[in-house]
């Protein structure tokens, strides 16, 4: 079960504690979200960054985590992960697009696996246009209405208008998710 609560922590951070660094910004990160304090040593610990050993860990460091993830405490993790083998929901603190905080004619590009590429321009309110597409089934011209985008999660176009056809939804890196960055 604390295999799935790294794995949970990290889909949460949106990437893989990998480098020294990392735990250094989930300690940061612990604090502001849960008020709570663990060491990136502790951290660095229950990652087996530091030896590839079986470590005991804390029961408090195992709520926090759980904490850190939505859930009431560790106990309320593993009643709750334990009827599935993949997490449904929780908390994403990822970088997020909101499309109430862009300007007009404003672009992002919009990239997923394997090679999916799309410039698009704000419209105003939600709506977008496809000024730029590679690889994919979306294609220049193409219009569509999307409230938010979450990195690393997949993006939900809807009320697509594609090559005049009725309007319909799309969803973009459905199993990875879409990377999102300033175009430039």
């Amino acid at each position: 079960m604390q295999e799935k609560l790294k794995h949970e922590v990290e889909r949460t951070t949106g990437h893989q504690l990998r480098v020294s660094r990392d735990f250094e910004e989930l300690s940061h990160l612990l604090l502001s979200h849960t008020r709570e304090r663990l060491s990136p040593t502790t951290l660095k610990r229950f990652w087996g960054y530091l030896s590839k050993e079986k470590v005991d860990t804390r029961p408090h460091t195992l709520d926090v985590l759980a904490r850190f993830v939505g859930y009431k405490d560790y106990a309320d993790f593993c009643s709750h992960a334990d009827s599935s083998d993949e997490v449904q929901s929780g908390i994403r603190i990822e970088e997020r697009v909101s499309t109430e905080g862009m300007r007009l004619g404003q672009r992002l590009v919009i990239t997923w696996r394997p090679d999916r590429r799309i410039v698009i321009r704000h419209l105003g309110g939600s709506r977008f246009e496809i000024m730029e597409a590679q690889n994919t089934k979306l294609c220049v011209g193409d219009t569509f209405r999307c409230h938010l985008m979450i990195q690393h999660e997949p993006l939900y176009l809807d009320e697509l208008v594609h090559q005049g056809l009725p309007e319909t939804a799309y969803v973009a890196g459905q199993r990875d998710g879409v990377v999102i960055s300033a175009c430039g």
